[in-house]
C-alpha cells in the first residue's frame, strides 16, 4: 500500500500543515467531509486523532476497529451515488500493520507503523469527556480508548471505498520522526 497516495487528516494540530489537512477547530467539519468525498487519485485515508484513556499514554496506537457511540452518522441525508453506496461495507476498513509494509517506502526505515500497539477506538460526540463509570462501560464494550473524529472519517472513507489508517495519539504524545517519515512517503 503506497502511503504517498493518501488523504491525510490531522485532528491533533501537531503535524506539518504542508502535508496534512488540519481543521481549524481540530474537529470533524464540512471541509473534512468534502476532502474525503473528493474524487482524486487517493488510495486511502490516514487519520490522526487525539485519543483519551489509552492504557499506554506515551505512544500512538494503530486503530484496528471502532465502536460508534457518537449518536451521529455522516451519511444521513440524500446519498451521492457518484461517491459510493448508501450503506457502505465497513468490515476490515482499517489497514493493519501488515498491510502497511511497503518494500519501497517503509521497509527501509524499519516499518515503524508495524511497531505500534493496536486498539479499538470508541467514537464519542465531540467535547464529551467520559467519567470513570462511563469509561468502564465503554471499555466493557471492547474499546481501548476513545476519540472524537476518527469514526466519522472512517464512515465517509468507507462510503468513498477507501481503506483507513487510523492513528490514535494520546494527549501529550507525539509521533516520532520515523513515524512521520513513514506517513508522508
Amino acid at each position: 500500500m503506497k502511503l504517498r497516495y493518501a488523504k491525510r487528516l490531522d485532528f491533533t494540530g501537531t503535524l506539518d500543515k504542508q502535508e496534512w489537512y488540519s481543521p481549524s477547530e481540530g474537529l470533524y467539519d464540512q471541509a473534512t467531509k468534502d476532502l474525503i468525498r473528493n474524487q482524486d487519485k487517493a488510495e486511502l485515508v490516514i487519520v490522526v486523532d487525539r485519543a483519551y484513556n489509552c492504557a499506554d499514554p506515551s505512544q500512538a496506537h494503530l486503530v484496528v476497529d471502532h465502536i460508534n457511540l457518537t449518536g451521529d452518522n455522516p451519511l444521513v441525508g440524500p446519498n451521492d451515488n457518484a461517491v459510493g453506496p448508501r450503506f457502505p461495507v465497513v468490515n476490515n476498513i482499517y489497514l493493519c500493520s501488515a498491510d502497511l509494509i511497503d518494500q519501497e517506502e517503509t521497509w527501509s526505515i524499519g516499518n515503524p507503523l508495524g511497531k505500534l500497539p493496536t486498539g479499538i477506538a470508541a467514537g464519542v460526540k465531540a467535547g464529551v469527556r467520559l467519567d470513570d463509570q462511563e469509561w468502564q462501560t465503554v471499555k466493557g464494550l471492547g474499546a481501548d480508548f476513545y476519540c472524537y473524529n476518527l469514526v466519522q472519517c472512517m464512515i465517509l472513507a468507507a462510503h468513498r471505498g477507501l481503506p483507513v489508517v487510523g492513528i490514535a495519539l494520546p494527549e501529550g504524545a507525539q509521533l516520532d520522526e520515523q513515524m512521520m517519515i513513514a506517513l508522508v512517503r
